[in-house]
């Protein structure tokens, strides 16, 4: 009977997301998608500022707001209500649609406040199973991603070119970093320097940081003495910096690294370029808060247990009591989930850390064989708490927990 009723259902929602029938031609049809959600978000939201990309299987939207946060830092009433009408065109459109998306992200992004940005990521089958009320509301809304933030690449690429800017109007801000500044600021007259950004590059290289390829032109007078470095940077000359970006740290510029430096007696250059090429970009939106890369269900997954984490000990009144969250990350690489959270007891009762790992694991076996997920080998689990107490599982063991066939005192 219960194999009858998965069928069942798993054909009801192919019917939904495939346009219905072979009869009647999907409301939004393969190709159609972006000019689809910008017309109902103007037509039926008076919306006309909005963005819309399709990134392989994920649709991104993008829509600047005014005031996104109020006074307590709360998502702003006027603001919510537009950012619940995209989601609401999003999904009329993804679930009525033969193009296979998978997931969505919409990026509503401060137009007052820099880099201040509210974002929903969602998977689409999620969307259709609560319609069906195959899933209920509250597991429907643990499933979607919400982030708000100030993102540090926006933020990072402000404060380069106010530092540029600064620097331009040769005040003492240009007499501090001139050695950093190379060699504008060795072989140039005071006063005649400007500085042109013509490019730059960011990647995220974390919540908090990011890094910046800048590509600048650079004009100048020579300063007497200097006029043979003329014929090795003309006024005009093209120049590159990187910039590191860390939101913690001072004013958020933590290091500045120039392509030419003087060392033993002669002027050497750096590859700026194949350095930044060398990290990772965490992102998954751009400066323009659309796609920048195909989501996929591994990084949806790891970005959702580590939330379910927090929640587990923050929205249970006994747990909370009892046990303090102070962080939760997740990620899979090499096909192995990771999660490394900080959860402590508040009492040291014994048992603590049994209660801490056990909820986890079993939340985590619980959702991956929801999802039906199978690309994975293993999961760990790190409590930085505990002195970096590891516990780790495979696949087939993940499930066996999840069955009760292993208990968690043969595990810590």
């Amino acid at each position: 009977m219960n194999a009858c009723l998965k069928k069942y259902k798993a054909l009801v929602v192919l019917l939904i997301l495939t346009g219905l029938s072979a009869c009647n031609k999907p409301s939004y049809p393969t190709g159609k998608i972006e000019e689809s959600v910008l017309k109902l978000c103007k037509n039926e939201y008076n919306l006309d500022n909005v963005q819309v990309k399709v990134m392989g299987s994920t649709l991104g939207v993008y829509i600047p707001v005014e005031g996104l946060v109020n006074l307590d830092l709360k998502l702003n009433e006027k603001a919510g209500k537009k950012i619940e009408d995209v989601a609401l065109s999003i999904h009329r459109v993804t679930t009525s649609t033969d193009m296979p998306l998978k997931f969505y992200i919409l990026t509503a992004r401060d137009t007052k406040t820099v880099g201040a940005e509210f974002m929903l990521t969602g998977f689409i089958y999620d969307v259709v199973r609560v319609r069906l009320y195959d899933i209920s509301r509250g597991e429907y809304f643990q499933r979607i991603l919400r982030d708000f933030r100030f993102n540090p690449a926006i933020l990072g690429e402000q404060k380069a070119r106010d530092l540029f800017d600064g620097l331009n109007k040769n005040g003492a801000l240009a007499e501090s970093l001139k050695s950093i500044f190379y060699p504008l600021y060795i072989i140039g007259k005071p006063g005649s320097q400007k500085i042109e950004i013509i490019d730059i590059e960011s990647k995220e290289l974390s919540e908090r940081e990011s890094l910046l390829y800048i590509k600048t032109i650079e004009a100048y007078e020579p300063s007497p003495g200097f006029e043979a470095y003329t014929a090795v940077f003309p006024p005009g000359f093209n120049n590159e910096y990187l910039f590191l970006i860390d939101l913690s740290f001072g004013n958020a510029i933590k290091e500045i690294v120039s392509k030419y430096f003087y060392s033993n007696n002669e002027i050497r250059q750096r590859n700026l370029k194949d350095t930044f090429e060398q990290y990772r970009d965490s992102g998954i939106t751009g400066i323009d808060g659309l796609p920048k890369k195909d989501l996929d269900i591994g990084w949806f997954l790891s970005r959702q247990i580590s939330r379910r984490i927090k929640s587990i000990f923050e929205e249970d009144k006994k747990l909370k009591n009892n046990f303090k969250v102070a962080s939760s990350q997740g990620e899979i690489k090499d096909l192995v989930f990771q999660f490394k959270f900080n959860i402590a007891s508040n009492n040291n009762k014994a048992g603590g850390q049994r209660i801490i790992f056990s909820k986890i694991i079993k939340m985590t076996g619980t959702v991956l064989h929801l999802y039906a997920f199978e690309g994975y080998k293993g999961v760990e689990f790190i409590n930085s708490a505990e002195n970096e107490k590891k516990v780790y599982l495979s696949k087939e063991d993940l499930e066996r927990f999840r069955k009760n066939e292993i208990k968690i005192e043969g595990l810590i």
